[in-house]
């Protein structure tokens, strides 16, 4: 039996790392084999772990390449989860296939789209080929409405990957983003 591929999208602090690490703790409860990886370019909570801003975390293995995670599959894996898929290459989308193929289930997290409101390849092909999207929402940190969909970035250079939380990012509603932005 094929295993299922979801995928959590969303701005900065809608949630997406925690639901993830929901998912995680079904698999956990269940006594289920699982392997939890993240990209080596996200060092906000260290190396070897997933961490929510709301501070729940797990272990976690650092890849710099989709393709290893394979060598830590076994046969007794039954599900793999990948956060901050926005800083990995669109390789995921065939290693997360072939997990499938072979029945596991995957999940990933991560940013849909650039402080720019431009979309990062890899979720976006990730979201065509999973079963199932969750689209997160956040608390548009200007209105303060629960409407927000995009990442502002406060402070930082001007490039479009710049790791960072609350330091640099915000979460804001289309409106209030068009706002700040003087185009509104």
């Amino acid at each position: 039996m094929a295993g299922k591929i979801t995928v959590i999208v969303g701005p900065m602090f809608s949630g997406k790392t925690s639901e993830l690490l929901s998912f995680i703790e079904i698999y956990h409860l269940g006594r289920k084999e699982y392997l939890v990886f993240k990209p080596t370019l996200d060092t906000r909570y260290g190396m070897e772990a997933v961490k929510s801003h709301s501070g729940n975390a797990t272990k976690a293995i650092p890849i710099s390449k989709p393709e290893e995670i394979l060598a830590y599959i076994k046969d007794t894996t039954k599900a793999v989860f990948v956060d901050e898929i926005q800083f990995l290459d669109k390789s995921l989308v065939e290693v997360a296939r072939g997990l499938s193929d072979s029945g596991i289930d995957v999940f990933c997290a991560g940013l849909d789209m650039s402080y720019l409101r431009n979309p990062f390849e890899t979720s976006a092909m990730m979201m065509a080929i999973a079963n199932e999207v969750i689209k997160k929402r956040a608390v548009c940190h200007v209105c303060g409405e629960y409407n927000a969909t995009l990442s502002y970035k406060t402070r930082g250079d001007g490039s479009e990957i710049d790791v960072g939380g609350s330091e640099k990012y915000i979460a804001v509603c289309p409106e209030c983003y068009k706002h700040l932005k003087g185009e509104g």
